[in-house]
C-alpha cells in the first residue's frame, strides 16, 4: 500500500498541535517538567505565567525533589571548602562532583557577613553577623528564611550556644533546628530548644541535660542521619538527638587505642545512612588515619580500614604531605556517598588537591585540583613550608527545589 508523503507543512501543523496539546494539558506538562533536572526548571520558570505556577508549587518542588533520588538517597552535587580563617567570609572553593555548574553563592541575602553552619539535604543553616539570628537558604533558588532564637531574660547571660538542622525532603517537606545553650553560671549543664518550621514556633527547654567535662562533645558540628542529629565526642560517650521523638539518645566514643600513637582529632560524618568516624594521630610523620563505622543498633564503632596517604603520593608524585613534623599531611576528611555503592567516599584536602579513598575500588583518586594561590586550610610560613589547619569544613550541596 502506497503511503502519502507528509508535506513540511503538514509535520509543522501536526507538531504544532501536539504542543498545544502538551500546553494546554496541564496534567501532562506537570509529568514531563518534573522529570527535568533542577537548574533547568529554574530557567523555565520564565517561559510562561504557567510554568512559573507549575515550578514553584510547593507540592511540585517536593515530587520533584523525591523522583529524583538514587537508592533512596539525595547526591551531592559539589563540595563547598571552607576554612575558619585563611578565606574571605563570602568566599568557597567548589569541588564538582556530579557535572561542573556554578553554584550560587549568597550575595542576594545581603548580608556581609553569612557563616554556614551545616548544610542537610539541599538546605543550608547560616549565621548572621547578627547574635541570635540565622537563615535557612537553598541556594539553588535563591530563597531564605530569616529565623530569630526567642530572647529570654530570665536565662541570664548565655556562654555558649550551638545550632543543628534536621532535613530529610524524601520523608517530610518539613525541617527542624535545635537550639543548645549554656549559661556562665552552669558550665556543663545544658538546654536544648527545638524549632518546627511545620508550626513556625520554638519550643523551648524542651529537654535539660548535663555533660561530663571528659566526654568532650563537640556540639557545633552536627551530622544528620536517619532522623537524628549526632554529635562526635571524645570520651566515652556521645548523644545523639532523635527528631522524631524528640529526645536525647547516648551512643559509645570508645574506640581500640593505638600503641604507638595517640589520637589527635576525629571527623564525624555520613553516609548512605550510616555513620563513620575518621580519626588522625599524634605522628612524626601525620600520613595515616583509621575509618570506623558504627553498627545499626548504635552498640559500637567497629574498625573499617587504615589509610595511609603515602598510597596516594605513589599514584600523585606531585603530592608534598608530611612535611612538618607531629602536624598532619592533610587539612581535613569528609564523607561523601558513592554514585551507586553503598560504599562511602573518603575526601580530604592535602597539599591544594582534593583526593579520595574508593572503598569499591580500594585505591586513591583526585577528585579536583584547587589550583594556584592559597591553599585552602592551610597557613604558609615560608617559600618552603605550610602547616595544615585541622578546622576545615567541607559542606555538600544538592540542587532542589525544596520550599522553605
Amino acid at each position: 500500500m502506497n503511503r502519502k508523503k507528509k508535506t513540511s507543512t503538514e509535520i509543522f501543523t501536526s507538531s504544532s498541535s501536539a504542543a498545544e496539546t502538551i500546553a494546554y494539558n496541564q496534567d501532562l506538562l506537570t509529568e514531563i517538567l518534573i522529570r527535568l533536572p533542577t537548574k533547568p526548571l529554574i530557567k523555565f520558570k520564565c517561559v510562561s505565567r504557567q510554568w512559573l505556577c507549575i515550578i514553584s508549587d510547593p507540592d511540585f518542588c517536593l515530587t520533584h525533589t523525591r523522583r529524583h533520588h538514587r537508592n533512596g538517597f539525595l547526591s551531592p552535587t559539589a563540595l563547598l571548602l571552607k576554612g575558619d580563617c585563611y578565606t574571605p567570609p563570602s568566599e568557597f572553593a567548589i569541588v564538582p562532583l556530579q557535572h561542573y555548574s556554578k553554584v550560587p553563592f549568597f550575595h542576594y541575602i545581603h548580608d556581609p557577613d553569612i557563616k554556614i553552619v551545616q548544610s542537610c539535604n539541599g538546605l543550608f543553616l547560616c549565621e548572621s553577623s547578627s547574635r541570635n539570628r540565622y537563615l535557612i537558604c537553598n541556594p539553588t533558588t535563591k530563597t531564605f528564611k530569616r529565623l530569630h532564637h526567642p530572647n529570654n531574660s530570665s536565662r541570664g547571660a548565655v556562654s555558649r550556644f550551638f545550632v543543628s538542622l534536621a532535613f530529610d525532603p524524601l520523608k517530610s517537606p518539613d525541617y527542624k533546628i535545635v537550639y543548645i545553650w549554656e549559661r556562665y553560671r552552669e558550665p556543663f549543664k545544658f538546654h536544648l530548644d527545638v524549632y518546627s518550621s511545620r508550626t513556625n514556633s520554638w519550643d523551648l527547654e524542651m529537654i535539660t541535660f548535663e555533660v561530663d567535662e571528659e566526654d568532650s562533645i563537640e556540639f557545633h558540628d552536627g551530622v544528620f542521619c536517619n532522623g537524628k542529629i549526632h554529635w562526635c565526642g571524645y570520651g566515652n560517650e556521645s548523644l545523639y538527638f532523635d527528631v522524631d521523638n524528640e529526645c536525647l539518645e547516648t551512643m559509645p566514643m570508645t574506640l581500640p587505642m593505638r600503641i604507638d600513637a595517640p589520637e589527635q582529632c576525629r571527623y564525624l560524618g555520613e553516609s548512605r545512612g550510616c555513620l563513620y568516624l575518621a580519626v588522625t594521630y599524634f605522628m612524626p610523620i601525620g600520613l595515616e588515619f583509621d575509618i570506623f563505622e558504627m553498627t545499626r543498633d548504635y552498640s559500637q564503632w567497629n574498625w573499617k580500614k587504615r589509610l595511609n596517604l603515602g598510597d596516594a603520593v605513589k599514584l600523585f608524585p606531585e603530592l608534598e604531605l608530611g612535611c612538618v613534623e607531629y602536624l598532619p599531611g592533610y587539612s581535613g576528611v569528609c564523607f561523601i556517598r558513592s554514585e551507586k555503592e553503598d560504599e562511602p567516599k573518603v575526601v580530604l584536602w592535602a597539599d591544594g588537591k582534593i583526593i579520595c579513598f574508593d572503598f569499591m575500588e580500594g585505591t586513591w583518586k583526585k577528585l579536583y585540583d584547587l589550583g594556584p594561590g592559597l591553599k585552602i586550610g592551610s597557613l604558609f610560613l615560608g617559600e618552603d613550608d605550610h602547616l595544615h589547619h585541622e578546622m576545615f569544613h567541607a559542606y555538600q550541596y544538592f540542587e532542589t527545589l525544596s520550599c522553605l
